[in-house]
């Protein structure tokens, strides 16, 4: 499983993965593969992972760079309760990300950046893409008005 797979679902909790793609909506399972279902386009607003960016003083970080700098702070700077105070989540990330632009970015996104992690940190995929072809394209779909946190 691939980062590029992973899709989060409005109206549905946790992440899902991406098995086929039909003209009226998703065909998603679970991260394991397991219990796959259909999710229409009528109901349901899809947000593929690898599309999401995180807003900065600067400009925007693209999720999955987030996320690899997570995982490598894991060891010394351990994820915090997502559930934890508004100054705990926004210090943490700020430990992650110091430029990140706390008006943007809303205490909703950071318990969903965190939780998100969890998941995916089980799952190991958070790797970077092989070739840098896809990185190039990744950051170029995020900059055109692509859903971001």
């Amino acid at each position: 499983m691939e980062f590029k797979e992973i899709i989060g679902v409005t109206g549905v909790s946790g992440l899902k993965r991406l098995v086929a793609n039909r003209n009226d909506g998703l065909i998603l399972s679970d991260l394991n593969g397991e219990n796959k279902k259909f999710y229409s386009n009528r109901q349901h607003m899809f947000s593929p992972l690898e599309n999401i960016a995180i807003y900065t003083d600067e400009d925007t970080v693209p999720l999955l760079d987030v996320m690899l700098e997570m995982k490598n702070q894991k060891a010394t700077n351990t994820p915090v309760d997502p559930n934890s105070s508004n100054d705990i989540l926004r210090n943490y990330l700020g430990s992650i990300l110091p430029t990140f632009d706390r008006d943007r970015v809303n205490i909703s996104d950071i318990k969903k950046l965190i939780k998100w992690f969890l998941i995916l940190d089980e799952t190991d995929v958070l790797k970077k893409p092989d070739t840098t072809e896809a990185t190039e394209d990744t950051s170029a779909e995020t900059k055109e008005g692509q859903p971001l946190l």
